[in-house]
């Protein structure tokens, strides 16, 4: 399994001692947005992830893909990924991060074996993933790409998972004094991506290998890129007032804000909330 990069579990104390089924918009709910994009090519799905003996719905897996836009079948791919990745996680019986790589392994192959299929193209069907497993004490996940997957923690906001476009890469060089933060902000190759689900072997893949703790009132938000629209602040000040109110009107906050904004090259944008109280 690829090391993971510049992403670390947040290991803090867990505040919850019981185990509770999740309730579809209260706790757990999702939101999709086209921006000014011609087609939505991100796709998302939760699903029980819970063994027959387990209480249903007290685990939780949600995956969400952002198609590349300058490939073939930006949506196409991220709907395939996202359905084979599930289907592959509930027919595999391993624990933890591995049941998560041979889902993700299964949806590269799903995106390979349909690229197969289609007359040569210059660029190849593809997507990003993250898919995370999530209870009310802790959470796993699994991402390749660009896309988020950010905990919301006491008024902070903390990006999880690493980012496998050249952003960093462009980050560093300013800390380094290379280059300016605006350079870096405007560059054109900010948001190539370095590993994405091709059909092919993955550069780059994120994990983690033990279960990050989780605590009453942590959110979670796995998205698509369009979220960026929202400046870290942003969103942590929005999500302050979510901490009173449900899954489902946190997910149409965030994007009632970003349609405010109306940026005039909105991308897709997809948000997935999970609320543990």
């Amino acid at each position: 399994m690829a090391a993971r990069s510049k992403s670390q579990p947040v290991a803090l104390p867990s505040g919850i001692t019981s185990f509770r089924s999740f309730v579809q918009e209260r706790d757990f709910a999702a939101r999709q947005h086209r921006g000014r994009r011609e087609n939505q090519e991100d796709y998302y799905s939760f699903a029980d992830a819970t063994s027959p003996e387990e209480e249903p719905l007290s685990k939780l897996l949600l995956v969400v893909g952002d198609g590349l836009g300058a490939h073939t079948g930006g949506s196409v791919a991220s709907y395939l990924a996202v359905g084979a990745f599930i289907k592959a996680f509930h027919e595999n019986e391993l624990s933890g991060s591995w049941r998560l790589r041979v889902a993700l392994e299964a949806a590269n192959e799903t995106i390979g074996m349909m690229s197969s299929r289609l007359p040569q193209v210059e660029q190849m069907m593809g997507t990003t993933l993250v898919g995370v497993i999530i209870t009310p004490t802790t959470l796993q996940w699994i991402s390749v790409g660009d896309s988020p997957l950010f905990l919301f923690r006491e008024g902070k906001l903390i990006r999880l998972n690493a980012d496998h476009s050249l952003a960093p890469m462009l980050d560093e060089r300013v800390a380094k004094g290379e280059i300016t933060p605006e350079e870096a902000a405007h560059h054109p190759d900010r948001h190539t991506l370095q590993s994405a689900l091709l059909g092919v072997p993955m550069t780059l893949v994120d994990t983690v290998m033990d279960p990050v703790p989780l605590n009453k009132g942590d959110i979670i938000i796995a998205a698509s890129d369009g979220i960026f629209t929202l400046s870290n602040k942003q969103l942590e000040d929005l999500l302050s007032f979510g901490k009173h109110t449900t899954a489902d009107k946190i997910a149409d906050a965030i994007i009632f804000s970003i349609r405010r904004i109306n940026y005039d090259r909105q991308d897709n944008i997809t948000v997935g909330v999970v609320k543990i109280s």
